[in-house]
């Protein structure tokens, strides 16, 4: 189970971090509704059972998706505000996972 969990986490970290963008960028009107989708959906990833791997497995898979439904649009702002507000998220209310999923990388 514990490997599992290390794999999950592992394919956890590479796709957070695949929509990171770098550099100064222009202002994004979804910047904002980034934000707090960000930080809800780290939200339903701590209040899943971290035994439950299917479960942390559809938790991440959830935030990638609309993650990513901003960097389809073009809008690199508003992807970089949403994970770095999932990533402060999972800071501030689950040290270990953000850890596990943040420190493997």
């Amino acid at each position: 189970m514990k490997i599992k969990m290390r794999g999950l986490l592992a394919v956890a970290a590479i796709m957070l971090t695949a929509g990171c963008g770098g550099g100064e960028q222009p202002r994004s009107t979804q910047a904002a509704v980034a934000d707090r989708q960000g930080a809800e959906a780290a939200a339903r990833l701590v209040a899943v059972d971290h035994g439950d791997t299917l479960a942390l497995q559809r938790a991440i898979l959830d935030a990638r998706a609309r993650a990513d439904s901003f960097a389809i649009a073009g809008d690199t702002v508003a992807t970089a505000a949403f994970d770095a507000a999932f990533e402060n998220y999972l800071k501030e209310h689950d040290a270990a996972l953000h850890a596990a999923i943040f420190n493997s990388k």
